[in-house]
């Protein structure tokens, strides 16, 4: 004699067997363990990623940049929603999470903790934490699973985990200083990285904050599965002729909204007056850069082909010392003459200190004795130290170097006011390009050792000519 099964007990198994299957069942009956207040609004998007996270699951997927808007369910769908769905199937599974606070994560463990614990998932799923470690930081299944959150350069990076979830690893305000992107950047490889003796899945979601973000950083050394979806559609970049919209975004038109249901286009406006077009070509176009370029516009520059003869003209040096890798050594030729403004030419080179030594002798020999050759001094003795060796080096040349005020923008300002006004423009080369694409991205690039070595040259040529003005009267 069998047991009898009620039509609604029968009905929940199934419902329970397609959660344990699908992602995106799983999803919608746990959502309001974690939204109680909020329903669920379904999008195309979510279906992508659910896809995408089952394939992670399978193993076909190891490496994943998800790059998407703020709002889009991407901390509440890959850091709670698709653990807790996989360990329905596998409690032994290890996750360590991570993000630019703790909070954050602490606060994902805990979302996850209320659906696992919750009646609907033990009645149906009977998986147990273990009671001896269910702190928030971390905490145990009882099959030797766990999870534990951290932040950037936090406590736990030392396990090895079968999933990593990085999700948000540098805020918006992080995102602007050098130093905090590199020890991101180098959190990741010199520490995450290395927790492969499990050959764990590795995930990587955020907004593109800046273009050497770690999803930026990632993305230059290759190897991973990159989902990017762009509040309002775009087909094309006018900056970057190889980029395509990604193949999974259903949208054709552009200027197509990202989740109309739930960003209309009154909210996706308001947003993007809050950010700001630094902010909203980050954020929510996933391009760390407005559209046509950063503080300066490639429209503001007209291409010529020679300099007039009587110009004066000034070198501006932006020096590094690295061979083959970090920031460039730069020198950047303005000539001036009748209120215009000539970038002339541009040298640069990724050198080590003699052959930026090397460099600078034999630019300032091609360019002869009537051009200046200025120099950002760096502060301290050791900027001291360079300005004396390389005047000796330079002996013969009108050399000196410049003490540094103000931050990269601040000083890129009286410069950038007359690439505004239409007063500078650039001598026909082979270097307009790469120098016009580093401008363009001003400040959001990865590199703005171009951007340094002009405003070193046309403050030099702004305070030449303020002294000649003043010798005549």
């Amino acid at each position: 004699m069998h047991d009898y099964v009620s039509p609604v007990e029968e009905l929940e198994a199934i419902e329970a067997e397609l959660c344990r299957r699908r992602l995106r069942a799983f999803i919608e009956y746990a959502w309001p363990f974690v939204e109680p207040k909020a329903p669920f609004v379904p999008n195309w998007h979510i279906d992508v990623l659910c896809d995408l996270l089952e394939s992670v699951t399978a193993g076909t997927t190891k490496r994943v940049i998800i790059n998407v808007p703020p709002g889009s369910m991407k901390s509440l769908l890959v850091s709670v929603l698709w653990p807790a769905w996989e360990w329905a199937n596998d409690p032994t599974l290890r996750y360590l999470t991570a993000s630019y606070s703790a909070a954050l994560s602490i606060r994902d463990n805990l979302r996850l903790r209320d659906i696992v614990t919750s009646d609907w998932y033990q009645k149906n799923f009977k998986i147990r934490l273990d009671d001896a470690q269910a702190a928030k930081q971390r905490f145990n299944t009882t099959e030797g699973g766990w999870r534990i959150a951290t932040s950037v350069n936090g406590l736990g990076t030392g396990e090895h985990p079968d999933r990593i979830i990085i999700d948000d690893p540098i805020s918006a305000d992080q995102a602007r200083s050098d130093a905090e992107r590199k020890a991101a950047n180098d959190w990741f490889d010199r520490t995450i990285s290395t927790r492969v003796s499990r050959n764990p899945a590795i995930l990587v979601i955020m907004q593109r904050l800046h273009q050497d973000d770690l999803s930026g950083h990632l993305l230059e050394n290759g190897g991973y599965e990159h989902v990017c979806f762009l509040m309002r559609y775009q087909t094309h970049k006018e900056a970057d002729q190889d980029w395509k919209p990604d193949p999974r975004d259903p949208r054709r038109k552009a200027g197509e909204l990202f989740w109309p249901d739930h960003f209309p286009e009154q909210k996706v406006r308001e947003l993007e007056r809050d950010l700001g077009p630094f902010g909203a070509a980050g954020q929510l176009q996933q391009q760390p850069v407005p559209e046509g370029g950063g503080l300066f516009k490639r429209e503001w520059f007209q291409t010529v082909d020679a300099v007039p003869a009587k110009a004066i003209r000034a070198r501006g040096w932006d020096t590094a010392g690295t061979e083959g890798a970090g920031d460039w050594t730069v020198g950047t030729k303005i000539a001036t003459l009748d209120g215009i403004f000539y970038i002339e030419d541009v040298v640069r080179g990724q050198l080590g200190p003699h052959a930026v030594d090397q460099l600078m002798k034999s630019t300032a020999q091609a360019d002869g004795p009537t051009c200046m050759q200025r120099e950002e001094k760096e502060g301290g003795s050791a900027g001291l130290t360079v300005v004396e060796v390389r005047t000796k080096t330079l002996v013969g040349h009108d050399y000196s170097g410049v003490p540094i005020s103000g931050d990269k923008v601040t000083r890129a300002k009286p410069f950038r006011s007359q690439c505004e006004a239409g007063n500078v423009k650039i001598v026909a080369g082979p270097w307009n390009k790469i120098y016009l694409d580093e401008l363009t991205v001003f400040p959001m690039g990865k590199h703005d050792d171009q951007v340094d070595a002009s405003s070193c040259a046309f403050n030099a040529l702004l305070l030449e000519i303020k002294q000649m003005v003043e010798l005549t009267w």
